[in-house]
């Protein structure tokens, strides 16, 4: 796979061990005196956002690194391979046709404005919040069908709440209207308000079970945690220098534009006009040594990001007909060959990754005169349409 600059993919990945909360103990450093003893010190790990006995790890992306935490790494230094696990991965039912085309007659979103999508694992479905004239439809769509559901449920957030996440920990997708969080649960179809909404940009750390947030293309606003479980928020310490404010690309639009966690490395990457990882673990911010490629020409709402589990990629989307893609184990951004341009600009901000499939899915708004759903497979290249355009929706 060639690449805009960096070396060849790392080694294979070295599994991240689970572990939970340990006590400190008291080593004896001697036979000849049993008075003579070291305290070896109190390793606290944090704790997990979720619910007792919940699958995910627990640590702190929230806590002071210590004295000893490794100086910030040369600029263009990958940060070593790991495998960390997202979440449980579904499975189509047998004798289920992911890649054949779905009724193109079936009822399906109707937005004319814009989508927002997270794909829930445990369900195994995409989840859509459709904005349209008559306010915020809740749909999904079942990956080994190829089939859109209109859930109705009691009540909905209001108009313009998007940035969905999948919390795998607590198995509800969140969201946020800019002035209140919201989580759906689908076993229930049930949207419930939370507390007040301080951020806008988000990812999902598997590690501790928790949301990270950033308030918005501002890079100098902080980071910081979000537990639905207890509705709360939390700064996360950043130990040194990040992005700069105020610096933008080319197009317009501020390089610390869109983040998303990428678990070959258990990184956050923050992608604008120069491309910055952050390590949860030690508070520590390390810069890549290429730019990132430039996916916008018309400044609107910023590009879209990715992480395709199976590619080991974070996949930039923009305005233009291309999608790129970041290897962080080797430092290297790749602009991807195959990508069909009428199919590749319909993925801004209406694209998530299917871990059923291993593809990213994405859906081409009406407003682009077209009502299609379709997949991308980062590894072969190939494209599959899932759900042809209609030409008349029948009333969801």
């Amino acid at each position: 796979m060639s690449g805009v600059g960096g070396a060849s993919p790392g080694p294979a990945p070295t599994p991240v061990e689970v572990r939970g909360r340990r006590p400190s103990g008291w080593v004896t450093l001697g036979l000849f005196a049993a008075a003579l003893v070291a305290l070896v010190g109190l390793s606290l790990v944090g704790q997990s956002g979720g619910r007792p006995g919940s699958e995910a790890a627990i640590a702190t992306p929230t806590a002071t690194p210590s004295p000893t935490a490794p100086p910030t790494p040369t600029p263009g230094t990958p940060p070593p391979r790991v495998a960390v696990s997202i979440g449980p991965v579904p499975t189509c039912p047998p004798g289920s046709t992911p890649d054949e085309q779905g009724p193109v007659d079936q009822a399906r979103p109707s937005s004319d404005r814009s989508m927002a999508m997270a794909f829930d694992r445990r369900a195994g479905r995409l989840l859509a919040l459709a904005q349209t004239d008559d306010g915020l439809q809740t749909w999904t769509f079942d990956v080994c069908t190829n089939t859109w559901t209109r859930m109705h449920p009691d009540q909905e957030p209001p108009p313009g709440t998007g940035q969905l996440v999948y919390d795998v920990d607590s198995d509800v997708t969140i969201a946020s209207d800019g002035t209140r969080m919201w989580a759906y649960d689908y076993e229930a179809n049930t949207w419930t308000e939370k507390g007040v909404a301080t951020a806008w940009l988000w990812a999902y750390d598997p590690l501790s079970g928790l949301l990270v947030a950033q308030g918005g293309p501002d890079p100098s606003v902080p980071l910081s945690t979000y537990d639905v479980e207890t509705d709360t928020w939390a700064p996360i310490h950043e130990a040194n220098g990040g992005p700069e404010t105020g610096a933008v690309s080319a197009s317009g639009w501020p390089f610390y534009g869109v983040l998303a966690y990428d678990a070959s490395v258990d990184r956050i990457v923050a992608v604008g006009e120069e491309t910055w990882l952050f390590d949860l673990r030690t508070g520590r911010w390390s810069k890549s040594g290429v730019e990132a490629p430039d996916v916008i020409e018309v400044f609107a709402t910023g590009p879209a990001i990715v992480y395709d589990e199976a590619a080991e990629r974070t996949v930039l989307i923009g305005d233009v007909p291309r999608l790129a893609a970041y290897d962080a184990t080797a430092d290297r951004w790749e602009i991807l060959a195959g990508a069909d341009p009428e199919r590749a600009v319909g993925f801004q901000l209406h694209a998530v990754y299917d871990p059923v499939n291993g593809r990213l899915v994405g859906w081409q708004p009406s407003y682009m005169d077209q009502d299609e759903l379709f997949a991308f497979d980062l590894v072969t290249r190939e494209w599959t349409v899932l759900l042809e355009p209609s030409e008349g929706q029948p009333a969801p």
